[in-house]
């Protein structure tokens, strides 16, 4: 019984970071926390405070570290002769955070994708990291038998746009020839969610009830009453037990806020 008729889905796409391993495992707080030491070793920033001050300002209003430091070179506010390349951070993320000693492998969510995968799902990972940063997480939690190489979406693969602009949503569904009326989207962040929910797409909140990560940083706070908000889990694992209807290839929308 479904209170909502249910719809057709084919397209799967899941956020990672705060989504595919819980924010309580402090990996994003970790991960943030090395951004200004980045700026201060690679960007000539007096001290991680300014730094953390300037960081923050952009992230804020981009979602990402690095469009937020990609435009704030535009606006002349990098310490004078400096320049920022995403390839940078990319690589400083990817050999300084200790991936192993925060996230690990959800051997139950792993056992789920195997049959979404064997039931014809389109599978996409889509995050607003960079593209080593994205495939190590991948590696450390085991995902990458699911998804291709083409079917991972780091930020590097939508620039200038990036989520929640639907020219980044509408960026990865056209490659893999999908609608966003058959997709649903996976995500820790409300603002996502509403720009996802706003094209059509399903949505599910990952909300673990805990204030960190990026989204106390976005100050973009889960809120499971949001109507832009299908479905609420805790954790990614209860997907079995809150969306039955997923492996009948279907799921069940509320109507659109508006």
């Amino acid at each position: 019984h479904y209170d909502v008729a249910p719809i057709e889905v084919d397209t799967l796409i899941f956020d990672i970071d705060d989504t595919l391993y819980p924010v309580s495992s402090g990996f994003s707080d970790h991960r943030n926390d090395a951004v200004p030491k980045f700026m201060v070793a690679n960007l000539g920033f007096a001290s991680e405070e300014a730094a953390e001050k300037l960081r923050t300002e952009y992230f804020k209003k981009y979602h990402s570290s690095n469009k937020g430091l990609i435009v704030a070179e535009q606006e002349g506010r990098l310490p004078e002769g400096k320049h920022f390349d995403k390839d940078d951070l990319d690589r400083y993320w990817a050999e300084n955070l200790q991936f192993e000693t925060y996230i690990k492998p959800n051997e139950e969510f792993l056992k789920v994708l195997g049959e979404f995968s064997a039931a014809g799902f389109k599978m996409i990972l889509f995050s607003n990291s960079t593209r080593r940063y994205v495939m190590k997480c991948c590696d450390v939690l085991k995902l990458r038998p699911f998804f291709s190489d083409d079917r991972i979406f780091a930020v590097d693969d939508v620039l200038p746009a990036c989520k929640p602009e639907v020219a980044a949503f509408n960026k990865v569904l056209d490659s893999v020839g999908s609608t966003a009326a058959k997709a649903v989207m996976f995500e820790d962040s409300i603002k996502n969610c509403r720009a996802a929910k706003a094209m059509g797409m399903g949505t599910v909140l990952i909300d673990e009830g805990l204030a960190g990560g990026e989204a106390l940083l976005l100050e973009d706070t889960a809120d499971a009453s949001d109507p832009a908000v299908d479905c609420v889990m805790s954790h990614i694992s209860e997907i079995r037990e809150k969306l039955p209807c997923l492996w009948e290839m279907k799921f069940c929308n509320k109507p659109g806020p508006g």
